[in-house]
């Protein structure tokens, strides 16, 4: 990964990373929708992210 990636653990196991938080976010948010049914937000996914 490069400087700057991120990454989220779901409390479901899955391992979610990109590039940088906006893309991170971003698969966190399709995720938690397709996978959970529920909406995350901006805030929530950051909060939930750590560098790689």
């Amino acid at each position: 990964m490069a400087d700057g990636a991120q990454v989220i653990e779901c409390p479901c196991g899955a391992i979610i990373d990109g590039e940088d938080a906006t893309t991170v976010i971003a698969k966190a948010q399709t995720h938690a929708k397709t996978t959970h049914d529920m909406e995350l937000s901006d805030e929530q996914a950051r909060s939930m992210a750590r560098p790689a």
